[in-house]
């Protein structure tokens, strides 16, 4: 049985979208790890999800239900697709882990993650792009729920299929990601189930030995013990990529209850997560709500610094139910479905697969999905013109970069053509359109995108983002005369009294900035493994005890 619903749990707001495009400074590649193929610059054409705080408000949330006599599955469309719940109706237990609350928090490669349920995970290292998204969804066959979105990074079509055979004790998950180009993308894939983390929750899986890496820079290989298998057991957050014999993984208690994940041979990865005991552990499950938990992870490659090339589409089936399930990973049937036409929408998602028009069989990219952020370019294809307006949305891509150039040219256009030349690292071509967008208009996206930020800034002084930037170009006293100009609410922002905090100190103002620590900054947007907190209050009070409050670190020392 197929239906839809909602839930109503306190939810984080994710505001509004930060305006800027992703682009940071010298667009550095991140720390490769051995694995350089597939790493991106940058996120664009994405905008970042840092809009948020950390006040949750009640909310109706809209759910879609597959139900049998074993299994109640519980997804939520418009935040990435997510399987929220996955109930045993034998003995009513819960097999994830499912929060008091949605809480926001920056983990993910937007910026917005929130932790529990299954989560699918496309694109490049780190949670997804479209995790806080809406998907659209809808109903295939009489009992089928398709979810699927064109994912702009990579440029491919990604579909997820859920059913419930009668009396199964196995949910089935089908996925498909489809490149429509003639030329090869590098893919990444992981679905990550959390499961609640107990004194004596195991994770199993068909390995000796695994890679392990606990944010210090380094995988190294250890044997699968029982300190490793018993999460509970881990001082520090850690990963372990499980070198595994056969696709599957499982998080059960001591009777051997619990959650298994199954896989076709596609999914050759599998892993664990950990948070660890450390006070910095405990501390970011608080922050994120619902108490102790853990992950067992699938992936497409053996561990999440890999990508594998992908020239037209990769399908693969899962299976998500109770230890003891028997799984029957059909993917001849899988395949027959995908022909199947959606009926009864429960979601929309982006107006961008519209627009890229990707010909792929088996969804489709309504108009009803089209928005303000694809107007202007919409309006580039129809008419061959770009409108004279602020941005609100990005795109990447010789075909757009060619269609802005061909369009009669204003200082949109210029400042577009040097967006993708900045995202493509061709920083002299990006340079030329900044300034030739300055000529025909001032704008502070331009100057931003010349590195001139207290310039941009001064034309858009309400901007938060921006003057997180502009403050941090500075430093001492240069930070602080920045920031008493601000406007009092941008100012109040967690990352801004932070930089204070920062700013203080490099100006020899020592007892200023202990008092600011000491009366309490909270930081909604605070990064994974990010140790400004502990590292500024060591400076600020040395000798006096680092407050849990202000402990996110992901081990010790």
């Amino acid at each position: 049985m197929l239906r839809r619903g909602q839930l109503e749990i306190p939810v984080t707001p994710l505001g509004e979208p930060n305006p800027l495009p992703p682009l940071g400074g010298l667009l550095d590649a991140p720390y490769d790890m051995g694995f350089p193929y597939g790493q991106v610059r940058t996120m664009m054409p994405y905008l970042m999800q840092d809009g948020y705080g950390r006040d949750a408000e009640l909310t109706t949330v809209d759910t879609v239900a597959l139900e049998n006599s074993r299994l109640r599955a519980t997804f939520l469309p418009g935040w990435g697709g997510r399987l929220w719940s996955l109930v045993d109706k034998q003995d009513g237990r819960e097999l994830v882990h499912v929060p008091d609350v949605l809480q926001l928090a920056n983990l993910a490669l937007r910026n917005a993650w929130f932790a529990g349920g299954v989560e699918w995970n496309i694109g490049t290292r780190g949670h997804g792009p479209t995790t806080c998204s809406p998907l659209f969804a809808a109903r295939v066959g009489e009992d089928r729920l398709r979810m699927w979105e064109w994912e702009r990074l990579r440029g491919v079509v990604f579909s997820v299929d859920a059913w419930l055979p009668p009396d199964s004790s196995a949910l089935y998950i089908g996925v498909r990601v489809h490149n429509p180009s003639t030329e090869d993308t590098p893919m990444y894939w992981w679905s990550n189930a959390a499961v609640r983390e107990t004194p004596d929750l195991r994770v199993v899986a068909p390995a000796k030995t695994a890679l392990r890496t606990s944010y210090e820079g380094a995988l190294s290989e250890v044997d699968v013990d029982d300190a490793v298998e018993h999460p509970a057991r881990s001082r520090d957050a850690a990963d372990y990529f499980y070198l595994v014999e056969e696709p599957w993984i499982a998080a059960v208690d001591a009777s051997g209850r619990g959650l298994k994940q199954v896989s076709t041979p596609e999914l050759k990865g599998r892993k664990q997560f950990c948070w660890g005991t450390s006070t910095g552990g405990k501390r970011w499950q608080d922050w994120l709500g619902g108490g102790p938990y853990c992950e067992i992870q699938a992936g497409l490659a053996h561990t999440q610094y890999e990508h594998v090339p992908l020239a037209g589409e990769i399908r693969w089936v899962e299976a998500y139910g109770p230890s003891d399930m028997e799984p029957e990973l059909d993917v001849a049937a899988f395949d027959a479905a995908l022909d199947l036409e959606p009926g009864e929408f429960f979601s929309l998602g982006s107006g961008w697969g519209l627009l890229e028009d990707p010909r792929t069989r088996g969804v489709s990219f309504p108009e009803s999905a089209l928005g303000a952020e694809q107007a202007p370019w919409l309006e580039l294809l129809r008419s061959g013109t770009f409108p004279d307006a602020e941005p609100n949305s990005y795109v990447i891509g010789a075909e757009w970069e060619q269609r802005l150039a061909d369009a009669p040219q204003n200082w949109a256009t210029h400042y577009h053509r040097a967006v993708i030349a900045h995202a493509d690292g061709r920083t002299e071509q990006a340079r030329h359109h900044y300034e030739r967008s300055l000529e025909l208009r001032r704008s502070a996206w331009a100057l931003r995108g010349l590195g001139l930020l207290a310039e941009a800034l001064a034309e858009a002084p309400h901007i938060w983002q921006l003057a997180v930037e502009a403050v941090n170009a500075r430093e001492g006293a240069d930070a602080l005369a920045l920031l008493d100009s601000l406007r009092p609410e941008v100012a109040a922002r967690g990352r801004l009294r932070l930089a204070r905090v920062r700013a203080a100190l490099e100006a020899g103002r020592r007892a200023e900035a202990a008092e600011l620590l000491r009366a309490g900054i909270e930081v909604p947007d605070l990064r994974e493994g990010e140790v400004s907190l502990d590292r500024l209050w060591a400076l600020a009070c040395p000798g006096e005890p680092l407050p849990a409050r202000y402990d996110f670190r992901m081990h010790d020392g």
